[in-house]
């Protein structure tokens, strides 16, 4: 059963949305944060990406955020003073994770950066890939016509680093896609009704690995 930690907070349009899992979601018990790199340790890939789903509705933006669980894992290790850790779903591993996603992915609307609250988190599988998912929610003064993201996460990691975010303005369900990368790291995100609608953007896919 999941763990909606606030789930009457989120926009009412967006639940539909923030409620998709991958088949074959791994529901694991609370438990500590292990420093140190994971046995074996993770194999090499060559596609860098991590993915969102961000939905606006009246003065909230929320959604639900994916990363490849051994990229998080070398990303939040120096906040622990270790080369990576092993993250178990629970509170240590909220904080940690939740320390990191402030650092590297913010919102400022009329210059006003948002604080990001979590909802809630755990790990799945997609295609045979640990995958460390979140719902954050951030909420504005008004409702925004407008916003900048700044977006770095894993940009200290990987240059080919990709983040493909979409968002969406409920209840019109206008939406763009933006890609960030170390060299475009931040967007003006507008949602007005005129919008395109984007084209298929890539979905979070693991690279084939390297011998």
């Amino acid at each position: 059963m999941r763990r909606w930690r606030s789930w009457r907070r989120l926009p009412l349009m967006a639940l539909p949305l923030l409620l998709q899992v991958a088949p074959g979601t791994a529901w694991a018990a609370t438990g500590p944060v292990t420093h140190g790199s994971p046995p074996g340790g993770p194999a090499p890939h060559d596609l860098h990406m991590a993915y969102g789903d961000l939905a606006i509705e009246g003065r909230v933006i929320a959604g639900r955020i994916r990363i490849f669980k051994d990229d998080l894992e070398r990303a939040l290790g120096p906040l622990v003073g270790a080369d990576a850790l092993s993250l178990t779903p629970g509170s240590e591993a909220d904080a940690l994770v939740m320390r990191y996603l402030r650092d590297h992915l913010e919102i400022e609307v009329d210059g006003e950066l948002l604080r990001a609250t979590l909802v809630d988190s755990g790990q799945d599988e997609l295609d045979r890939e640990t995958v460390w998912w979140l719902v954050v929610q951030y909420e504005a003064p008004a409702p925004p016509e407008s916003f900048t993201v700044r977006n770095t996460l894993l940009f200290e990691l990987f240059d080919d680093q990709r983040n493909v975010f979409k968002f969406v303005r409920f209840p019109e369900q206008v939406q763009q896609t933006y890609t960030f990368t170390p060299g475009e790291a931040e967007h003006r995100v507008r949602l007005q009704s005129h919008s395109p609608l984007p084209h298929g953007a890539p979905g979070l896919r693991r690279g084939r690995a390297r011998n």
